[in-house]
């Protein structure tokens, strides 16, 4: 029966009974409002704290023991699971009940379960308590409404001490959860840390001062529940929780906003700032709707779209985002929503700097797909060829193909389509006008590429220099053929000429006519020459052993001017990366010396040796003892440009230069003393290790 000092007592702990069950109801009850992932777990937490004071209070208003026997397990086993349901809870809200698998679910349930077993069962046993005691013990308080007994037995001890442990264990999780968050998500951990708290020092006080005959533990937990009730409604408890603090890193380049599941900011990273309108901290808890600088957008992303486009600022601080959604996962319970702004400013002007060279450019580009059906055409096309863009697209690229030229244009496409590698054409498109044009079109796969997604034509018109190109091969027919033929009409003319009796005035006005058509057919050789040689198909710099080269030209030269002094300076061996024709452009350069020189001895010199400057570059130097070239003519070589008044005598000159230009040389010419002409050729070094294979052939590696 309950003394009239107890009543006080008893009515504290319906108090916090009380307390305690309205925390429940509203917690569940307002369901649309609190995270469905931490109302469940601290809904059976209040729960099990409303059963524990409540129960607890009946003991002393029970009229026989039995009835205080009833009262008394059923305080215990709400005394037994809170503990356990406080960490369940605490790692839920700070987002850490990735750990709580079943498996580990099933291990925090045993000690519970055991606990309350062993008081149901403790008449038989005595392990927790004399049989008076356990009755009306406080169980985890330790407190006894009758008179003292043996005390508390070995289990009971123990089950203080584990559920000590993981009240201190919940404790911890929320104070890591303080100190990694800000704003409202600190607030709220304090308040939860200052409820976990308050009947854990309850706890200890009566503990350890044994002359206090009430339990404060019960009634704790209404004053507990009174400062929850306030942090519902003053700070949005478990309405705003961190539900992927750790998915957001503050260092992320690209905003980042968590909502949860009625769309609301539960989290965001400092790059979100210049994408809301209001501070970081005080849009937490508010629709993402009214905070954001482009709701239009957003709400295009959470009503199923993949992504949107944003524009945020104007003038040189415009930016421009692409907006999507994606969800938290398993962490969430699938209930949170990530939405990623990804920074795409650069990407974008980089587009818009490409696209401002497409609409100038003079070549035409084009864009379709796997069926030669056209997705876009440049605004080029207009100029170029009159057509208007937007009526070309959906056709068929090869509509404007001359028929002639079509078979060879889809093969082409079919050798872009099948392989990696570009491929040029040249074909004829019909102009608006109803005249053909020749194209010149190079044509990449870029099907494997997103943001293009067609194969992509490059086209520019080449009808100008085809027909300039057709010019020079008329001219060139011309000189080397019918200027050839009559003037060796004109030798034969000669001749005969010659051959009769005639004046001697006449004999050499007829060996002037003999020397000059033999010089223009000389000069129709020569050009045919050059024309064999430069349009060969160029196979590239390569490496070429020169020694062996000019050996070879001055033993010929030698034989073929027996007068003549030549002088060698040279290694036993260098190679140089050239062209392959680099051997003609020294001949040329010997030939020269020799033919044009003016002295009854002529006198050529050739030296090879490293740059003084640079190891890297090889020099080739042909000095003679002749009139030297004259300062016009070079100065033309380095212009690279005849006119009537000024010109180099030949093609001589000419076709060195052009085979040097081919093999990235430089050619220069400089005063030999005390006369003469000192022709310089500078090509890059190659080094050169020369290596016998086991099959006894020679076989040379290139750096």
């Amino acid at each position: 029966m309950m003394g009239a000092e107890q009543f006080p007592y008893a009515y504290a702990l319906f108090a916090a009974g009380i307390l305690s069950g309205i925390v429940t109801l509203v917690v569940l009850g307002r369901f649309r409002l609190y995270s469905r992932r931490v109302r469940v777990p601290f809904a059976l937490l209040s729960l099990s704290g409303s059963i524990w004071s409540t129960a607890y209070g009946f003991i002393f208003l029970a009229p026989i023991p039995g009835a205080e026997l009833f009262y008394a397990r059923l305080a215990l086993v709400g005394a037994a699971i809170l503990p356990t349901l406080w960490l369940v809870f605490a790692l839920v809200y700070a987002g850490e009940d990735q750990l709580l698998t079943r498996r580990m679910l099933s291990f925090l349930s045993v000690e519970p379960a055991l606990a309350i077993a062993l008081a149901f069962t403790n008449h038989a046993h005595g392990l927790l308590a004399s049989p008076m005691e356990l009755w009306t013990s406080t169980s985890v308080g330790i407190e006894f409404a009758g008179p003292p007994g043996p005390g508390p037995g070995p289990l009971l001890i123990a089950h203080v001490v584990y559920a000590s442990g993981i009240g201190i264990t919940g404790l911890s999780v929320l104070g890591k959860t303080y100190l990694r968050t800000s704003g409202i998500h600190r607030r709220q951990a304090g308040v939860l840390i200052v409820v976990g708290l308050i009947p854990l020092v309850a706890f200890a006080g009566k503990l350890f001062w044994q002359k206090l005959w009430i339990n404060p533990v019960p009634i704790s937990l209404g004053l507990s529940s009174l400062i929850v009730l306030w942090a519902l409604f003053q700070y949005r408890l478990f309405d705003i929780t961190p539900i992927a603090r750790d998915a957001i890193l503050s260092e992320m380049r690209d905003a980042v906003v968590v909502l949860d599941d009625h769309d609301r900011i539960v989290e965001s990273n400092g790059a979100a700032s210049e994408l809301l309108t209001e501070p970081v901290s005080e849009c937490i808890g508010e629709s993402v709707l009214e905070v954001v600088r482009t709701p239009t957008e957003v709400r295009a992303v959470l009503h199923g779209s993949d992504r949107a486009e944003a524009v945020v600022g104007e003038g040189p601080r415009r930016r421009y985002f692409e907006i999507r959604s994606e969800s938290v996962g398993e962490a969430s319970r699938n209930r949170a929503r990530l939405l990623v702004f990804y920074d795409v400013t650069e990407r974008r002007r980089t587009e818009e700097e490409f696209r401002a060279l497409i609409e100038n450019s003079r070549d035409v580009i084009t864009v379709i797909n796997e069926r030669g059906v056209r997705k876009y055409t440049s605004p080029s096309m207009t100029d170029v060829l009159g057509y208007s863009t937007d009526s070309l697209v959906g056709e068929r690229v090869l509509n404007l193909v001359h028929p002639d030229d079509r078979e060879c244009v889809e093969a082409c496409l079919t050798e872009v389509i099948d392989g990696d590698d570009p491929v040029r054409a040249e074909f004829r498109i019909r102009h608006k006008n109803g005249t053909w044009r020749r194209f010149e079109t190079v044509g990449i796969n870029l099907l494997d590429d997103p943001a293009v997604d067609g194969i992509v034509l490059n086209s520019r018109d080449v009808t100008s220099r085809y027909r300039y190109e057709q010019r020079l091969r008329v001219l060139n027919r011309v000189l080397r053929h019918d200027l050839r033929n009559d003037m060796n009409v004109i030798l034969g003319h000669a001749d005969l000429l010659l051959e009769q009796r005639i004046p001697a005035e006449s004999k050499d006005h007829a060996r002037t006519i003999k020397r000059k058509a033999s010089s223009l057919v000389e000069l129709g050789e020569q050009t045919r020459h050059i024309d064999t040689t430069l349009n060969r198909e160029a196979s590239g710099l390569e490496s070429v052993e020169v020694i062996s080269r000019i050996e070879a030209q001055l033993d010929s030269i030698e034989s073929d001017y027996p007068s003549a002094i030549v002088r060698r300076n040279l290694p036993d061996e260098m190679w140089v990366y050239a062209d392959d024709l680099v051997e003609s452009a020294i001949k040329n350069l010997i030939d020269n010396a020799l033919e044009h020189n003016d002295r009854v001895i002529p006198e050529v010199s050739v030296t090879v040796e490293p740059t003084a400057t640079s190891s890297d570059f090889v020099e080739i130097q042909i000095a003679d003892n002749g009139p030297g070239v004259p300062d016009a003519e070079i100065s033309v070589l380095k212009s690279g440009t005849e006119t009537p008044l000024q010109h180099i005598s030949g093609l001589g000159l000419w076709l060195v230069h052009w085979i040097i230009d081919r093999s990235d040389g430089r050619l220069h010419f400089d005063e030999n003393e005390p006369r003469g002409t000192i022709a310089t050729i500078g090509l890059r070094r190659a080094d050169q290790t020369i290596s016998v294979s086991d099959g006894g052939t020679v076989e040379s590696e290139t750096d």
